[in-house]
């Protein structure tokens, strides 16, 4: 086709270009860089440039050509499923028991009328049925009046309607293809007498399956050619792109090729400067002294300030005295330059410590011995400092835990030699979480710096800080009831009101406690099971301890079982979607469905959700869990938009995912690996993730940039302000089952307000956990917009979900043919 030429020369005149352009650009950036053309500072890398740009023009032509063959396959797969659903029609119309005498039975007035609506389908020129009579010549059985110059009117003689019993006079093989039960398609279209078309031909078959007659679809070539040269130049600016981005990742390499020559001859000619500078720099430092026989010959003024001296006091000043304790070794010194450290003495006495560097040299005929010095008292202090940081938490003061888990290996073996026991008390500050999003972390570090100092006086045992807002207490020789008064005395300092600011901030502590031997006999498994013993105090609302006990290691290793268990059902696929429909009240159409998970334990069978996803948000699987979720639902609804264009999926959006900050980015890649439209998915979150509305606008912008719907779940049960409601950028409000199963009771002056409240604010309302006709009829006479229940369907794998959103569609079309 000429169309067809005319991407091919774009493609190449694209091409070409794109490599003189990148051969200007080499030669303007050699000249600006290198100085040479680009292939001599680069060969190689230019040949590959040339060899890739050699395969991308014919890559690129074989691909134009795959782009057309594809977009006449999605075109062929249109068509048939048109032509399916017209031979669909028809047979239960009937249409078997029409011949060439047909017109005056009822049977063909319908089919006329359903062929005729057809035809005002925007692709299709004419659609006509055709039987065999028995001399095997082809006649038309229904063909309605066609507007083939698409005026708008019936006006040429070509365009009558063609009478039952017309003998078909074109000789198609799909035709045939067609008759012994299979869909044909013509490959390219064909002119004749009634315009340029390309036809297509699909059975209608008889009760008991057999072929009875062949109906013809005459498509718009016009329509059909300007699908493949899109195909065509989609295909075209595709590779265009993917070169493009090969010639400029060509230029980066180039350039970097060209300044890495032009650094190493920079680097060549540094070199050589650098060595005429060594043996000047290799002795420059605060201070220098030349000495020989055990005198000062000279000095800099560095020097004179180093030591407190003037120069004339500092001349002939034996070296001795300027060095405490005779450190310096001051005979024999080597010919080469050796380094160390020692204290030097200042005139009024005071000592500090210096690095020495010193090398003999022939000065004025005489051998003198050269002693840079440097001070190293602030170096010094600094190693005192990172010393200190190392072994101490740098808010409390307190020891880390790095020292805290030293401390606790001494404390066990002079235990172990004396044969007493010993405690590990770990400690949580609960509420500190609330404290730093309320008031900050500043204050939050008040809170514990105070609780450190309260701690750190205690008497009898050593406070360390382990992590954020956890500590240990070590408590050596140390019985049950030592352990247990120390860990009384901790909870009753921190259950003492704490005043930062003027305010009084309130905090709780959960207290975990081992004892030596019998817990264990090394640190790291006491502070294990001081730390399992913790977690379970924690469960607790009020400041408390607790001693380690083995069913405790039980429980947690039973949740750590669970992790691992869900980190394989990840990875062997034992997750599983349900999706239950929501259905538009007023028509009891389907106009979507919420996405739920199941898993299927290979061994414990179904697992609800309500065990495991506390262990996942705990764990932090929630979010590849999630991920799976919304991937997997993406990748199903699309599949069903091209029977069910007008369907969307909702999908329960985690705490953890709405605040991750990757989430937005996370979210736009699945849509697009999906090849889903972003107003097909709906996010339900919950009213408790717009507690801080500030940051939840801010999250939620981002999303309804997107294009993804919103939706507010359980409604009504949460903590949202109401003054904020409106500000939310939110599609839909979810009415929590509660009130809908109490529709006769106390709460039914609230689902209506609810209602209300929703279209006041320009949102659509859906009511969950409808489960009788009486509230789903109750519900839309309040003008609620939408529902989901067990009434309507319960929660569907995908292939029952597919079978039931079949059974509608054809209730749907049995409604409107009636």
């Amino acid at each position: 086709m000429m169309s067809n030429q005319l991407e091919y020369i774009l493609y190449i005149f694209g091409l070409f270009l794109t490599v003189g352009g990148v051969y200007v650009y080499g030669h303007w950036m050699a000249k600006r860089h290198w100085g040479d053309a680009p292939w001599l500072a680069a060969p190689r890398l230019t040949v590959v440039f040339a060899t890739v740009s050699l395969l991308f023009l014919g890559a690129g032509m074989i691909y134009i050509h795959y782009a057309e063959k594809q977009e006449h396959r999605e075109y062929e797969e249109a068509a048939k499923q048109i032509a399916g659903m017209i031979a669909g029609d028809l047979a239960a119309m009937g249409h078997e028991r029409l011949d060439e005498r047909a017109e005056h039975l009822p049977a063909y007035h319908m089919v006329m009328a359903v062929l005729e609506r057809w035809q005002h389908y925007g692709r299709v020129l004419s659609v006509y049925t055709l039987k065999k009579n028995e001399r095997g010549e082809l006649y038309f059985v229904a063909a309605p009046a066609t507007d083939y110059n698409r005026n708008g009117r019936i006006d040429g003689e070509k365009e009558q309607a063609v009478p039952p019993g017309t003998v078909y006079r074109r000789h198609f093989p799909e035709i045939e293809e067609a008759f012994h039960g299979r869909f044909a398609m013509e490959q390219h279209p064909t002119t004749d007498e009634w315009g340029r078309s390309i036809s297509a031909f699909m059975p209608i078959r008889q009760q008991d399956g057999t072929v009875d007659a062949v109906i013809g679809i005459d498509f718009d070539a016009k329509t059909y050619e300007q699908h493949l040269q899109r195909g065509r130049k989609q295909a075209m600016w595709t590779m265009m792109a993917m070169f493009l981005a090969t010639a400029v990742a060509y230029l980066l390499a180039l350039h970097q090729q060209m300044e890495r020559k032009a650094l190493a001859v920079y680097q060549k000619t540094l070199a050589s400067n650098e060595h005429r500078l060594r043996r000047l720099a290799e002795m420059t430092m605060e201070g220098l002294i030349v000495y020989a026989h055990g005198k000062v010959v000279e000095v800099n003024e560095a020097a004179c300030r180093l030591l407190g001296y003037s120069e004339s006091e500092l001349i002939h000043l034996p070296i001795g005295e300027l060095v405490v304790d005779g450190s310096m070794k001051l005979n024999h010194p080597h010919e080469e330059s050796e380094r160390f450290e020692i204290e030097l003495r200042r005139k009024d006495g005071t000592a500090f410590p210096a690095e020495i560097v010193r090398r003999r040299y022939d000065y004025e005929g005489e051998k003198v011995t050269v002693a840079a010095v440097r001070d190293l008292t602030e170096q010094k202090q600094n190693e005192e400092r990172m010393r200190y940081i190392a072994n101490h938490d740098e808010l409390t003061g307190l020891p880390n835990k790095e020292a805290m888990y030293k401390a606790v290996e001494r404390c066990l073996v002079e235990a172990k030699q004396h044969r007493h026991e010993a405690a590990v008390i770990f400690l949580e500050v609960s509420g500190m979480k609330t404290i730093n999003d309320f008031y900050g972390y500043a204050v939050g570090d008040e809170v514990l710096l105070h609780l450190a100092q309260e701690w750190k006086e205690k008497q009898g045992m050593t406070v360390g800080r382990w992590s954020g807002n956890e500590f240990i207490a070590l408590v050596p020789n140390s019985t049950h009831q030592k352990a247990e008064e120390m860990a009384k005395q901790l909870i009753e300092a921190a259950d003492e009101p704490i005043v930062v600011n003027g305010m009084e901030l309130y905090v709780t502590v959960n207290i975990g406690i081992s004892v030596y031997p019998k817990d264990g006999e090394d640190a790291k498994t006491l502070i294990r099971k001081a730390d399992i013993a913790r977690y379970e105090a924690r469960k607790k609302a009020a400041s408390d301890f607790l001693f380690f006990t083995e069913p405790m290691a039980i429980r947690l290793n039973e949740k750590m079982a669970m992790e691992r268990d869900l980190r394989r059902a990840l990875e062997n696929e034992e997750f599983e979607l349900y999706y239950q429909p929501q259905i538009r009240l007023h028509d009891r159409q389907v106009i979507g469905m919420e996405a739920l998970i199941r898993w299927r334990h290979p061994e414990k069978g179904m697992v609800s959700p309500s065990l495991f996803i506390p262990v996942a948000e705990q764990t932090g699987m929630i979010i590849p869990i999630n991920e799976w979720v919304i991937r997997t639902a993406c990748e199903q609804t699309k599949q069903l938009l091209d029977r069910f264009p007008d369907l969307s999926v909702s999908i329960n959006l985690s705490p953890y995912e709405f605040e991750s900050r990757r989430f937005v980015d996370k979210l736009a890649r699945l849509l697009a690996d999906a090849g889903l439209p972003p107003h097909h998915l709906d996010l339900e979150i919950t009213e408790r993730m717009t507690m801080d509305t500030e940051r939840a606008l801010d999250i939620l912008s981002k999303l309804k940039g997107l294009g993804v719907t919103i939706s507010m779940d359980d409604f009504g049960t949460g903590y949202s302000s109401l003054s904020y409601l409106t500000d939310l950028p939110i599609d839909r409000l979810k009415i929590d089952r509660s009130f809908v199963q109490h529709i006769q009771g106390k709460k039914d002056v609230i689902l209506p307000a609810i209602i209300r409240l929703g279209h006041n604010i320009g949102v659509k309302v859906l009511a969950e956990g409808v489960e009788t006709e009486t509230e789903a009829a109750y519900l839309q006479g309040k003008r609620c917009d939408e529902a989901q229940g067990y009434y309507f369907s319960p929660p569907l794998p995908y292939d029952e979900l597919v079978r039931f959103l079949n059974g509608q569609r054809v209730r749907r079309q049995a409604q409107e043919l009636t």
